[in-house]
């Protein structure tokens, strides 16, 4: 009797218990070698929610997490967005947020542990030749010498937006606390909102996260004197080759806030995983490796900081301990303080948009209007006070626009409205004319900036479907690199879903400083709510 050959037998084993779905792999099953980390995947022993900048360090937790025992699952929120998810729900285990005085005061359901891992300060990065000549590099300023360098116009930075972002938020309350001369329980009736318009005038550079803006000052360095970020991520920036001119760390004199990292249990079955993934993360090993190397200072006394990091002592200011505070500082810096800004919207009402994706459209704009602002995050991304919107649909060809100015606080309400019934009249039908709508908005775009050069200016584009009418991507790329329509002025976003050309979507995102979105994976309401973090 002949038998078959013993791979044979293991490659007829699989498929039979592929085929039953079994639970027992057997041994010769992949021809590669064992069965797949996804095979043998189990249910994480902790789903951690934390602070976007700490993407770059996920693979170090999961190794050290698994060096334990331990499986855990991270996924990304900015502060006031991370609050705001779990109010409403969603089951995370724990969260990892870079400050954790927020979410304290916010959390309808409190942490019932916190062990702070590392930190980092949020300091200022001025351009060497520019330190110089202000003097810092020998004499650290103050916050008040900051914003009156600002005021004289001597002084131009980037910064994350403070609704979005810990940086901005922890930078424009360090600045509002130092003025004051109050290490902490400032109140909202102390904040000198003159001295923060003053500041704020000199963003000349904002984005939604600390990763991206790094990322964005690296294209943009020839226009701007400074960087408002974390010491650690500027001292990565500094090692980046496309970098022209190093950044001195700057630690104002009267203070800053820092990122303390807390690792916050939420869930108390889940106690004993999360006492021992904090054992992990503070053990030696990890904090002399992985959190060096990330330039954060270790929490462990037994480890010694980075060289890098300077051992100079800092004052420490605190973040408001009054909810009160934040929300009316967040709103302040929304409708009043930062700078006026100008959002013009393309969309897609081609025939392809029928139906749901409409629908989506339709609700994104009433989310931007403000009849869910029921949570911080809502009320902060809706559109502000000062504010200029364009609607620009498109569809075989660009239609005409429509205009709604946020600027009389007196027909605010009206306003709103008037979005919400414009969205409600929008009907798909037609072609995909997607780049002769785009250098249609950049005529929108150069009257805007001829009428204010301080506005800030944003495109926003949202398409299902592959450009069939119109210009075509090669000639509208020929238009945008020869600086046709001010592009490169007005960054623009592209949110990606249905069949639409990541591709070419990308690289347009990219030529003119802006990051494009996926939406194929993620409901337009999230996207848009991240998008308002970069207007």
């Amino acid at each position: 009797m002949r038998f078959p050959h013993p791979l044979r037998l293991a490659a007829i084993a699989c498929s039979a218990l592929v085929a039953l779905s079994a639970a027992v792999l057997l041994p010769g099953c992949s021809k590669h070698g064992p069965p797949s980390a996804q095979a043998v995947s189990r249910a994480p022993d902790l789903r951690i929610l934390a602070g976007s900048e700490l993407k770059e360090l996920e693979p170090d937790i999961r190794q050290a997490a698994r060096a334990n025992g331990l499986e855990v699952e991270v996924s990304y929120s900015g502060t006031l967005d991370m609050v705001d998810r779990l109010n409403a729900g969603e089951p995370f285990d724990a969260i990892l947020p870079p400050n954790g005085a927020y979410p304290v005061l916010a959390l309808a359901r409190k942490p019932l542990a916190r062990e702070k891992l590392f930190y980092s300060r949020v300091a200022l990065g001025v351009k060497r030749s520019k330190a110089q000549a202000l003097g810092w590099d020998r004499h650290p300023p103050t916050w008040t010498d900051i914003v009156q360098a600002v005021k004289d116009r001597r002084l131009v930075y980037g910064m994350t937006n403070p609704t979005s972002s810990n940086t901005g938020m922890s930078a424009l309350f360090a600045v509002a606390s130092a003025i004051a001369k109050k290490t902490e329980d400032l109140s909202a009736e102390e904040v000198d909102r003159d001295k923060l318009r003053d500041f704020l005038s000199g963003q000349k550079l904002t984005a939604g996260s600390s990763g991206w803006l790094a990322e964005a000052y690296v294209r943009d360095e020839a226009r701007l004197d400074a960087l408002v970020n974390y010491e650690a991520v500027l001292l990565r920036l500094n090692e980046q080759p496309g970098l022209h001119e190093p950044l001195t760390i700057i630690y104002p004199r009267d203070g800053v806030i820092s990122a303390d990292y807390p690792l916050m249990l939420l869930n108390e079955s889940k106690r004993p995983a999360y006492e021992k993934l904090v054992a992990a993360l503070r053990s030696d090993g990890f904090q002399s490796g992985p959190v060096a190397r990330m330039y954060l200072r270790p929490s462990n006394p037994n480890v010694t900081r980075s060289a890098r990091l300077p051992a100079d002592a800092v004052a420490e200011l605190s973040f408001p301990n009054r909810l009160e505070v934040i929300d009316a500082v967040l709103a302040a810096y929304q409708s009043e303080l930062r700078r006026p800004a100008t959002s013009i919207y393309l969309l897609d009402v081609s025939g392809s948009m029928r139906g749901t994706r409409i629908e989506q459209v339709r609700h994104s704009l009433e989310i931007l209007t403000g009849p869910e602002a029921n949570s911080v995050t809502a009320r902060v991304i809706r559109f502000q006070r000062r504010e200029r919107v364009i609607l620009l649909p498109f569809s075989s060809v660009p239609l005409s626009p429509a205009r709604f100015s946020f600027e009389d606080a007196a027909s605010e309400t009206e306003t709103y409205r008037m979005v919400r019934d414009y969205a409600e009249s929008l009907h798909a039908h037609g072609g995909t004319a997607i780049y002769s709508a785009l250098y249609a908005a950049y005529g929108l775009a150069r009257e805007e900036l001829a009428r204010d050069p301080d506005r800030v200016v944003t495109v926003v584009l949202l398409t299902d479907g592959e450009n069939n009418q119109g210009l075509s991507y090669d000639d509208f790329r020929m238009q945008l690199e020869s600086g046709s329509g001010d592009a490169h002025s007005v960054r623009t976003f592209p949110i990606l879903f249905g069949e639409a050309s990541s591709s070419e979507l990308d690289e347009i995102a990219n030529l003119t400083g802006g990051r494009s979105f996926d939406g194929r994976h993620t409901s337009l309401v999230t996207v848009f709510k991240e998008i308002r973090g970069y207007q």
